[in-house]
C-alpha cells in the first residue's frame, strides 16, 4: 500500500479547490487534520480550510477554522485577519476589533495595513466611533500618522 505524505495530500486538496469543487476540498482537507492533527504546518491546513468554507459563504465554520489556526499560530498574520473579516461578516464587530488589537499588539502588520487605513477612513467619516481609541493606537504602533 503507498503511503501519502501531508505534503501531496495537501497538493491534492488545493487542486480540488481549484477546480471548484468545494465540498470535496472541504472534506479533502478535514482528512488532513484527521490524520496529521500534530503536524508543525497543521494551522495552515486549518487556514485553507477556513478560506475554502468562505468561499462556500460559510462565514461561521470559516470563522471557528481561522480561530483555530490561530490558536495553533498566534503569529499567522493571514490567518488573524481571515479570523477578523470573518468577525466582521457576522457583525461581531468587538471580537473582530479584540482580534485586531490581539495580532497587532504583538506583531508588525503586513496585511493588516489596508484594514488599519480603511478604519482610519472610516473614524473620518463617522464610523466605528466606539472603537475609535484602539483603532488609532494600533494605527499608531504600525506607523500611521493619526490627527
Amino acid at each position: 500500500m503507498k503511503t501519502t505524505s501531508i505534503e501531496e495530500l495537501f497538493r491534492e486538496a488545493i487542486s480540488i479547490r481549484n477546480q471548484g469543487d468545494l465540498q470535496k476540498a472541504i472534506s479533502s482537507f478535514e482528512e488532513i487534520i484527521k490524520t496529521y492533527p500534530n503536524h508543525p504546518k497543521i494551522s495552515g491546513v486549518f487556514t485553507l480550510l477556513a478560506g475554502v468554507y468562505n468561499d462556500k459563504g460559510a462565514t461561521h465554520n470559516a470563522m471557528l477554522n481561522f480561530k483555530k489556526a490561530t490558536e495553533l499560530n498566534p503569529k499567522s498574520e493571514l490567518a488573524s485577519l481571515g479570523l477578523y473579516l470573518s468577525y466582521v461578516k457576522l457583525e461581531e464587530y468587538d471580537k473582530a476589533i479584540e482580534e485586531l488589537g490581539r495580532y497587532l499588539d504583538k506583531y508588525p502588520a503586513e496585511r493588516y495595513k489596508i484594514t488599519l487605513e480603511e478604519l482610519l477612513t472610516d473614524l473620518e467619516q463617522g464610523y466605528a466611533i466606539n472603537y475609535k481609541g484602539i483603532i488609532k493606537e494600533l494605527a499608531q504602533k504600525n506607523g500611521f500618522k493619526v490627527k
